[in-house]
């Protein structure tokens, strides 16, 4: 019975003085807010200056979209001033020193968005209390989720940093009657939550004075300015890198025969996958003229390398591949590259390989001698060792002439068509070396541009990652 008793006691007085302080602070509020105009600025003359404390705390950061070119971000408005319609003695009221009343009972410095873009007109909501001490110092923590215009840079992208800014300022007040002044020089980071696509380097805080046409007095504003830099290992590894193994196949496609009819759909697939990739990246950035992103030169260079390589490739097969009537290769054709490059690049000996054994077409045809050797000049008939207009047969002892024409038409018919044969074989030797010089001048310029093109690869993936602009 005696321990009831103690926690009614007990609860008694802790709970009544509880009670007699909330029903001060009602009525402390009601008397603060009779007559009280939210509309007006809380000063006791119209010259005296309200000066407004700006402070931020970031929370986080939304998105960037770089297509659309906006920013959006939560952060943590801090505003504090002081309300000199809101003052009062502390122990005529129970010793009461502050107050809580709701952000829409009381005047607020109309605090807008200037580069808003979003679907709200950039005003901070009426959404949580404020706190009144008894001096009139106001402080107001008010959360928001604010989207502003951000001029997106793209030309070192993906290793692009990107300035974004949010500006607060008021809408009707100038600079003589409302005064902006920030808490910090740097924006609150301690309850930020990283973002996975920008790292935030910083965020400074700022005052700007703005001047305008329409008045001569001036507009104070709050600039708050966000500094990202781009997480860039997504796009190395999904674009950068596939790109790059694309460059190194295109550069060993030289590796594959001109002859073989395999080389220029190679070199066309390859084509057709970095025209996709281009393609892909003009989706993700802005349609702007201005500057070009450090990946789409990246892309243009690689497309350029792999449609270089598919004309060298046309060219190169259609030297392998010389149709006669062939013309002969031009003497600076082979002191340039038969000679020259082919011995730079150490195929001297495939040239004199090729070029060691050719047999003249009238050589080593003794056979055919023995035929004409019957066949003589100036229409005799040599038959061992007497000269006779026409052919002789000895008979009973004794020798006779023989007036046979036909012997000598066939002879002469003979002699033509061997002369006939023996051409046809010189022109078809020597189309062959002429055709077998065109091959050797087409492996030698396909090895010549094996190391061009190899030499460009690795020129571009130099500047994609050591020259930022």
């Amino acid at each position: 019975m005696r321990t009831s008793v103690a926690i009614i006691v007990l609860a008694t007085l802790i709970i009544v003085p509880e009670i007699r302080c909330q029903q001060v602070a009602e009525a402390l509020k009601t008397h603060l807010l009779t007559g009280y105009d939210k509309y007006l600025r809380p000063v006791t003359n119209s010259s005296q200056k309200i000066d407004v404390t700006f402070g931020v705390g970031l929370r986080q950061i939304i998105d960037l979209k770089e297509k659309e070119q906006t920013f959006r971000i939560n952060v943590w408005l801090r505003l504090f001033w002081t309300d000199y319609l809101l003052q009062w003695n502390a122990s005529d009221w129970g010793g009461v020193t502050s107050i809580t009343v709701h952000s829409s009972e009381i005047w607020r410095p109309d605090v807008f968005l200037y580069n808003n873009i979003g679907d709200s007109y950039g005003n901070v909501e009426e959404i949580t209390s404020i706190t009144v001490q008894s001096t009139g110092s106001i402080s107001y923590y008010q959360p928001g989720i604010f989207e502003s215009a951000c001029p997106v840079h793209v030309g070192s992208f993906p290793f692009d940093t990107q300035e974004c800014e949010l500006e607060f300022g008021s809408w009707i007040y100038h600079g003589f009657v409302l005064d902006f002044h920030n808490s910090a020089n740097e924006s609150d980071q301690s309850s930020y939550i990283p973002n996975e696509e920008f790292v935030l380097t910083s965020s400074p805080l700022r005052k700007k004075v703005g001047y305008y046409s329409c008045c001569p007095e001036p507009y104070p504003s709050m600039v708050i300015n966000f500094y990202l830099q781009r997480r860039s290992f997504f796009y190395i590894f999904n674009m950068v890198l596939p790109c790059i193994i694309l460059m190194v196949l295109n550069w060993f496609g030289f590796y594959i025969p001109p002859d073989s009819g395999e080389r220029l759909g190679f070199f066309m697939t390859i084509l057709l996958a970095l025209v996709v990739f281009l393609q892909v990246l003009a989706d993700i950035l802005p349609k702007t003229s201005q500057t070009t992103p450090l990946l789409g030169v990246f892309f243009a260079a690689t497309i350029g390398l792999v449609g270089f390589s598919c004309l060298v490739s046309i060219v190169i097969i259609r030297l392998s591949c010389n149709s006669p009537p062939t013309r002969p290769v031009p003497r600076w054709v082979h002191v340039v590259l038969l000679h020259g490059l082919a011995r730079l690049f150490c195929m001297t000996s495939i040239y004199n390989e090729d070029n060691m054994v050719k047999v003249s077409p009238t050589g080593g045809v003794a056979a055919d001698d023995l035929v004409v050797e019957r066949v003589v000049s100036n229409g005799h008939v040599v038959n061992g060792d007497v000269d006779s207009p026409y052919p002789t047969r000895v008979t009973n002892g004794r020798r006779e002439s023989v007036n046979d024409q036909s012997v000598l038409t066939v002879l002469r018919g003979l002699n033509a068509q061997v002369t006939k044969h023996f051409n046809t074989l010189g022109e078809k030797a020597t189309e062959e070396g002429h055709q077998d010089d065109w091959k050797m001048v087409a492996l030698v310029l396909d090895r010549f541009f094996l190391w061009v093109v190899g030499a460009g690869t690795i020129a571009v993936i130099v500047c994609l990652f050591f020259v930022r602009y």
